[in-house]
């Protein structure tokens, strides 16, 4: 399953740049109603989530929106998470109960919308490299009722709870991270690896690109190595011209430079970059 990205990325009261990009935060609207702008004073989220599952992206992911911040109101409570290294996505949900108050115990969120979220969490760790321990609740960030339904943790009427939550996220995630590599995906490396000028066979070895043979744009995505080796740096991404397994198994990917082993013992040194 894969759920579309509305682009309404604006600077428009946008109050800071910079994101470091380490965590993942999840919030809710803390009305009932959808909406997906920021407030005059920077407050609100890079991502907006409506009721029937519809992403919209407001800012770049190097905006640092007033988010996750303890402002005048709230006790910090995670040694790290700040706004100018978290991702924050709002949640639009629903209340049966006093939608004044964060305590009541009858807010909720949609299937469509936590669906929706989960793919976009999972999505978010894939390309920014975000590990599962640092998806956080805003409450586990600062002392604020926020997620409401998943700091209540009751699973009323349609929500899950945090820990349903992390685990839905997480098949998202493992199935970005199995999908059959083929040609014309996107692909981020997660390590550094050396461009090999052919696939390695049983009985020899596959040659290194040399780095001086590379363009000039090449070149600022590669290390030199001695012998005068490319390697291809981390967080780099490439598409994919063709995929395939060789004798040992390990399966290597052709890129505009060359080829990389991008599954080697069965461990992946790519995710896949969701479009």
């Amino acid at each position: 399953m894969t759920h579309k990205i509305i682009n309404a990325i604006s600077s428009r009261n946008v109050p800071c740049w910079g994101n470091r990009k380490k965590y993942i935060a999840v919030h809710y609207l803390g009305v009932v109603g959808q909406a997906h702008d920021l407030a005059s004073d920077g407050c609100g989220a890079h991502y907006y989530i409506y009721w029937d599952g519809t992403i919209y992206q407001r800012c770049s992911l190097d905006a640092v929106p007033w988010a996750v911040g303890p402002g005048k109101c709230y006790t910090q409570k995670h040694p790290e998470a700040r706004n100018s290294n978290t991702i924050s996505i709002e949640m639009c949900c629903k209340c049966d109960g006093n939608a004044a108050s964060a305590e009541d115990k009858r807010w909720y969120f949609t299937k469509e919308t936590q669906e929706a979220c989960a793919w976009l969490v999972a999505k978010l760790r894939h390309e920014q490299g975000v590990p599962s321990t640092n998806v956080l609740r805003h409450y586990d960030i600062v002392n604020k009722t926020c997620p409401a339904p998943y700091v209540h943790n009751n699973g009323y009427k349609t929500s899950w709870t945090w820990t349903r939550f992390k685990q839905r996220a997480e098949e998202y995630f493992n199935a970005g991270q199995k999908l059959e590599l083929k040609a014309g995906m996107k692909v981020k490396l997660t390590q550094d690896i050396a461009i090999r000028d052919s696939i390695s066979t049983k009985f020899q070895q596959a040659g290194y690109v040399k780095y001086t043979q590379l363009s000039a744009s090449a070149k600022k995505k590669c290390r030199r190595l001695s012998g005068n080796k490319a390697k291809l740096k981390k967080g780099n991404v490439v598409k994919v011209k063709k995929a395939t397994t060789a004798w040992n198994g390990s399966i290597w990917i052709q890129i505009k430079s060359g080829w990389l082993p991008v599954v080697v013992k069965g461990k992946y040194r790519v995710r896949v970059v969701f479009p």
